[in-house]
């Protein structure tokens, strides 16, 4: 069977990158920015994400003296009075430039959760912005930006709540059990006392500050491991020391000075917050912030987080551009993958599975073109094999990865008829089926995301730089046939504004058929036509580097730079919680020695990363299941919109959910049939009909 040709259109699209822009989005890693590079789909080289953009630290927080007295006490007139509060949290700041609102609800909408946002500068806080008239409590977490609420006007510091708005929300605290965290506090006792005393204080730039978990730290943030050390970064930091015979406990420490802590208020009030300020774009806000958001709201809240690495290779059984190092490039044959590249592949991948038990259930994703597949082939496995022996090593490994269809001979789907493309897939699934291959027929990954409105003003043009028209623009024969072969979900790129969805970790129903959806994948800077370090280095140099065309950084990066930096990248998806796939090609499996390979370099640093700082599993789901949960996450957004009202009984143990709309929501925080668990935290879906409350058990952190 004649080798398939992909050569040519990956091409064109790392000169969409490189000439029309390059989408930077928000949810990468370390200091700096800088743009990526191709690794998107079939092939498709697009470049990938740079680190988050740059962050100023914030200006330090105006000094006050002074405290607000507190007024009132405890007042429960009958049993169960302020029992009850929803499951929606309270975020509180000065007013719309409060650099501490996009920080707070970045994480609140990753997991999908319910909040309102209070500016007090404008808005006044009363007993009704805290208590429905049923007298159910509105929230069950408060989210200060800061722990004083103060905000320059005119050249003078205000403070955002007076001392009654201040008791009314100590009061609210109080009498319902609800807890506060602030993202930001500094030493001193305004407006209350969090047993905070000065040591010193100052910015901090790149160079990191390490912070450690206390005992009591390593408590609250479990999902971290005790030993991890946090990298703060572009930020303003109180050392502080604990005040003698305060009630307070250190949660955060660098050496001996405090830049966490839990405490307790006069009144039995329970708060907890940070020295240091944290900003959406930083690695330390993803480790630090939902463990804040998480304390407050004793687990209880819409929606999830969990930690997820998926990693596609496209192109098997394909041929690959091959770009060497001097900067030429060779299509014919290219690169092909051999029996050794695969086995060596496998052996790296149980490697990794071994040495981080955190990652036991990495598997990689393998995007299959079935044109080449031998069918005769026998399904023994060889080791040391040549391009030849390709099929009969994969069907030895079959189990060993997971397949999915990327149709029979990779073509462009922007403009192929129905019959066309309803062969390219339906084949594409035979081919694998005559090997035994086990494909979800459920998923399909188009050659470069081709066929979903992505193309250059003329669809048949196979060199220039293709143009976002939108989904509205797809190739509706394609959308038909994928309907008509079972196919749910399509794979998308991030890359593209059209591909992205309005929710995070949720996909977008087609707006020209229902019946399927896309689902977008994370590029990445890995090339897609470089087989080892040094080609890798040369093509990353030639984009990135002093006298790149998209010049990043000040010098040239050596290979473990490149592998540090992007893994970084790939790191703050992973601690955002994204379930997106990473994507890969067929070049970068080739064991370029000892058995190492591109991709497997960068997925080892990705885990090694993550469990530096996470005690929590890295999961690792196939296509179909991640698909299905986008559409999940979907449903749980879809209930958000709609006012879904879940109410947390402290006297029966109990959550009640009732919502407007039939469908599904998750919830973290309860024990169902259907719930699990992760790392301390247990959550699951309930289903709703309109209007009809379904009660189920609550399993709030204590």
């Amino acid at each position: 069977m004649a080798t398939v040709r992909v050569a040519r259109r990956r091409l064109r699209l790392i000169l969409a990158a490189l000439g029309a822009g390059v989408l930077v989005l928000a949810a990468p890693a370390a200091a700096g920015a800088a743009p990526h590079e191709p690794g998107a789909g079939s092939g498709a080289p697009i470049l990938g994400q740079v680190a988050r953009p740059q962050v100023k630290p914030p200006a330090p927080l105006p000094v006050r003296t002074g405290s607000v007295p507190v007024t009132g006490t405890r007042a429960k007139a009958a049993a169960g009075l302020n029992d009850r509060v929803a499951l929606r949290a309270l975020v509180i700041a000065t007013d719309a430039a409060d650099w501490g609102v996009p920080t707070l609800t970045t994480t609140l909408n990753r997991v999908g959760a319910a909040y309102d946002v209070l500016y007090s500068a404008d808005t006044a806080l009363t007993s009704a912005t805290l208590v429905r008239s049923d007298g159910v409590g509105k929230y069950n977490a408060i989210l200060l930006t800061s722990s004083m609420l103060v905000y320059s006007s005119n050249g003078s510091f205000l403070s955002g709540l007076d001392g009654t708005e201040w008791n009314t929300l100590w009061n609210y605290e109080r009498n319902f059990g609800v807890r506060q965290a602030a993202l930001s506090t500094s030493y001193g006792t305004y407006p209350e006392d969090y047993c905070l005393r000065s040591v010193s204080e100052g910015a901090v730039g790149d160079t990191p500050l390490n912070v450690s978990l206390t005992s009591a730290g390593a408590a609250v943030f479990d999902y971290l491991q005790a030993a991890a050390t946090i990298p703060v970064v572009q930020s303003y930091v109180y050392r502080t020391s604990i005040a003698p015979g305060c009630s307070a406990t250190a949660t955060m420490t660098a050496g001996t000075d405090v830049l966490g802590v839990r405490t307790t208020s006069t009144d039995n009030r329970e708060r907890l917050a940070v020295t240091f300020s944290n900003n959406v774009n930083l690695l330390q806000s993803d480790l630090v912030v939902y463990g804040l958001v998480r304390w407050a709201t004793k687990g209880m809240f819409l929606g999830e987080q969990r930690h997820y690495l998926n990693v596609d290779v496209d192109d098997w059984f394909n041929n690959a551009d091959h770009r060497f190092p001097d900067g030429h490039i060779e299509t014919d044959p290219g690169f092909q993958v051999s029996a050794h590249d695969a086995y060596a592949l496998k052996t790296r991948q149980d490697a990794l599975r071994t040495a981080q038990p955190q990652a036991a259930a990495f598997t990689l994703n393998l995007a299959y073109n079935g044109a080449d597949i031998q069918p005769g082939s026998t399904t023994a496995c060889s080791p040391d094999g040549g391009i030849d022996q390709l099929t009969s090593t994969s069907r030895c490994l079959k189990d060993d990865f997971r397949w999915i269809n990327h149709t029979l001979s990779h073509p462009e789907l922007n403009v192929t008829d129905y019959a066309t493309t309803y062969a390219e897939i339906a084949d594409n699934f035979s081919a694998a089926a005559g090997i035994g291959l086990t494909v979800p027929g459920d998923v399909l990954k188009t050659p470069e995301y081709s066929g979903l409105g992505v193309y250059s003003n003329d669809p048949d043009d196979d060199t220039s730089p293709p143009i976002d028209h939108g989904l509205g623009a797809s190739n509706t024969n394609l959308l038909t046939a994928a309907q008509d072969l079972g196919v749910k979900y399509l794979h998308g790129n991030f890359s593209f504004p059209s591909h992205v969805p309005a929710n995070f970790n949720a996909n977008i129903v087609h707006p020209l058929n229902s019946a399927v959806s896309v689902v977008p994948d994370w590029p990445t800077n890995i090339a897609y036509h470089v087989t080892t370090p040094e080609e890798e280095t040369s093509w990353y140099n030639s984009i990135y580097g002093p006298s790149g065309s998209l010049p990043t950084f000040p010098t040239d990066r050596t290979y473990a730079q490149i592998v540090d930096y992007e893994a970084n990248v790939a790191l703050q998806h992973v601690a955002a919680g994204s379930i997106a796939t990473h994507t890969f090609h067929i070049a970068n499996v080739r064991d370029y020695g000892n058995g190492r390979s591109l991709v497997m370099d960068w997925a080892e640093s990705v885990a090694g990363k993550y469990a530096s700082y996470y005690s929590t599993p890295l999961l690792n789901v196939n296509w179909s299941a991640l698909g299905a949960y986008t559409t999940l996450r979907n449903a749980h957004f879809a209930q958000r919109a709609a006012g879904v009202d879940p109410v947390y009984d402290r006297s029966t143990g109990t959550v009640t959910v009732t919502s407007p709309a039939a469908g599904t929501v998750q919830l973290s925080g309860i024990n169902t049939a259907d719930s699990t668990t992760y790392g301390s935290d247990r959550s699951g879906p309930v289903t709703l009909a309109a209007n009809t409350p379904v009660t189920v058990t609550a399993a709030p952190r204590l």
